[in-house]
């Protein structure tokens, strides 16, 4: 879920780390900016945080400016709201339409942010089709370069924000909104969990495991301070109670989801094409995704199959260690690391092309690929770690086996591989399980968790 300070070859993370609790400390004092117009950005109904420029044109006068924080000598830029488009704004007076704000500072992008971008995306757009308006809060622009720095700096200014807007619920994601879930508001305010942060935490290594940590303190604040608490899977549930405190009767869970139409038109207009023995696997490609169990199970695959190959997507961290272990397995002619693949429907099309799903992950709060494999009409193989037995059913939609365990890993997938009948059985089964999880399903699932917290008529009406 959090993407490592961009300057982690440099052993600098503590410029992150050390922001943490210099903001904790100075909410009170800094979040509230001084009074003043504010100015607001609305495109696609997504509201966006601006960046005060030296000249407004619209004759509004600009917040007062950043104050120094701390001793580095970094200023806070001063944010104002200015009115686009005033016609998709919240106003009580025009509309009885549920109004939600969805509290976002992640990547947008489906390639850099992984599944809580497609989530949170699939998630507003389900929402729209039931006749509620769902604005996304983010920040407007990539600044700081730093994606922490600048998730910490657009909270830090959230609240001003929130004060002057109006909704009948507020949900913020991960630890988006911790400055506001303490306050004394009068919106109701649901902090949503996609993957523990203090669980993520402990897959991870020296630097990158500390600067989790502490975000994780974050998350437990947003927890515990909320109204409510939405996660994803009865793992996540647990562990929201044994990191941060939450007793679990507090935590409403509301699956991941997928927009079935959309996979049902790629599957018409792309015909499977594959050679029996292709092994996809989609992936942001961090530790805790264990891809590099797939290329050591690779050459024991390939002992019985000697045609199989693997078919690896996604970027991260791990990437550059990832093509070394490809060099020294000497895996060049069977493995392909497409890295990052920005149309999402390019993605879709290459399932079409595979014979199995793999994904060897330790740590996944719930695993939309494992929704899209399923979409897809293809077998899974995976691990029986955290929340992927409540996604995958173990010998109905594919195979689960242990946690790193090499040698299992590729014993299951030289059984799928090997076996026809049962990649077409495990498919099929794939095909109707997911029907579940389509996002119109998942938004009803998110309306009746909410209602508690909000106006009970004005779900109804929705």
């Amino acid at each position: 879920m959090i993407e490592p300070c961009a300057c982690r070859e440099r052993g600098r993370y503590t410029c992150t780390m050390r922001a943490i609790p210099m903001i904790i400390r100075s909410a009170r004092r800094w979040s509230a900016v001084p009074g003043g117009p504010v100015e607001y950005q609305v495109s696609d109904d997504r509201l966006q945080i601006s960046r005060a420029r030296s000249t407004i044109n619209n004759r509004q006068s600009v917040i007062a400016p950043g104050r120094p924080v701390g001793t580095s000598g970094y200023f806070l830029p001063a944010y104002t709201l200015r009115q686009v488009n005033p016609t998709v704004l919240p106003t009580r007076e025009d509309t009885q339409a549920v109004e939600i704000a969805f509290v976002d500072s992640w990547v947008q992008s489906s390639a850099e942010g992984s599944g809580t971008a497609v989530a949170i995306g699939g998630l507003q757009r389900a929402l729209h089709t039931r006749g509620v308006r769902v604005t996304r809060l983010a920040p407007p622009q990539p600044w700081p370069h730093n994606l922490t720095a600048r998730r910490l700096l657009f909270n830090l200014h959230l609240p001003a924000l929130l004060r002057r807007m109006r909704y009948d619920l507020v949900v913020g994601f991960d630890i988006d909104g911790f400055l506001w879930s303490w306050r004394d508001r009068r919106t109701p305010y649901v902090a949503s969990i996609k993957g523990v942060l203090a669980e993520e935490s402990r897959q991870e290594r020296g630097a990158v495991r500390r600067l989790l940590w502490s975000l994780s303190r974050l998350e437990g604040i947003n927890a515990r301070n909320a109204d409510g608490v939405i996660t994803t899977s009865n793992y996540c549930r647990g562990a929201i109670r044994r990191h941060y405190g939450v007793a679990e009767q507090q935590v409403h869970l509301v699956p991941e989801g997928i927009d079935l139409a959309r996979w049902r038109r790629i599957a018409r207009d792309v015909p499977r094409a594959s050679d029996g023995a292709t092994i996809l696997c989609v992936a942001r490609q961090y530790p805790r995704k264990r891809v590099a169990d797939l290329l050591r199970a690779m050459p024991l695959v390939r002992a019985v199959i000697p045609h199989a190959h693997a078919v690896i997507v996604g970027d991260g961290p791990e990437h550059a260690m990832l093509q070394s272990l490809v060099a020294e397995l000497r895996l060049e002619s069977a493995v392909r690391l497409m890295g990052s693949i920005p149309d999402d429907d390019d993605v879709a099309r290459m399932y079409r092309h595979a014979d199995v799903f793999c994904l060897p992950s330790i740590q996944e709060g719930f695993g939309i690929v494992f929704l899209e494999a399923m979409a897809s009409g293809l077998p899974i193989v995976a691990t029986t770690a955290a929340a992927i037995p409540e996604v995958v059913p173990h010998r109905q939609a594919g195979l689960l086996v242990p946690p790193r365990d090499v040698g299992a890993l590729a014993g299951a997938l030289i059984e799928v591989l090997q076996n026809p009948e049962q990649r077409a059985a495990y498919g099929a089964f794939g095909q109707a399980y997911v029907e579940a999880y389509d996002w119109r399903r998942v938004a009803d699932r998110f309306l009746d968790q909410i209602a508690p917290f909000t106006d009970h008529g004005a779900l109804r009406a929705a």
